[in-house]
């Protein structure tokens, strides 16, 4: 999974723009994809979305990154001082670690200005989806 873990993140962010563009599509029943604006001027559901998926997106590239300094650090600690192909140097460390830092530091400001909309009144009366 480590290896991976670009090409994974690409498919699930795929799989949101996918999420994002049914939610306003009109296909499902009124309380999931009515009342959520348009493309560029989420409503509701959509704008509850974005920020629940940027919280998702911070903490699954800090367990990634945090995963993958553990790995490493264990897989490769009696040689990390060393001057040999294939062993990560310090400066992979740091790099990994300003990853780790940025991730959390960015998953922390998203949810502190984080502003999750109520259900509007028009979706309240119309939960058998008629």
């Amino acid at each position: 999974v480590l290896s991976y873990r670009v090409a994974i993140m690409i498919k699930l962010y795929c799989f949101v723009v996918a999420g994002y563009i049914y939610l306003g599509s009109h296909r499902g029943d009124d309380i999931t994809t009515t009342h959520n604006g348009s493309l560029w001027e989420p409503k509701w559901l959509r704008i509850n979305f974005i920020q629940y998926v940027a919280l998702m997106d911070a903490a699954a590239w800090t367990c990634l990154e945090f995963l993958l300094i553990v790995y490493v650090a264990w897989q490769r600690w009696p040689s990390l001082g060393y001057r040999s192909p294939g062993v990560p140097s310090l400066k992979w460390l740091v790099e990994h670690a300003f990853n780790l830092c940025f991730s959390a530091f960015g998953g922390l400001l998203v949810y502190s200005e984080s502003s999750f909309k109520q259900k509007p009144w028009e979706c309240a009366q119309s939960d058998a989806g008629i």
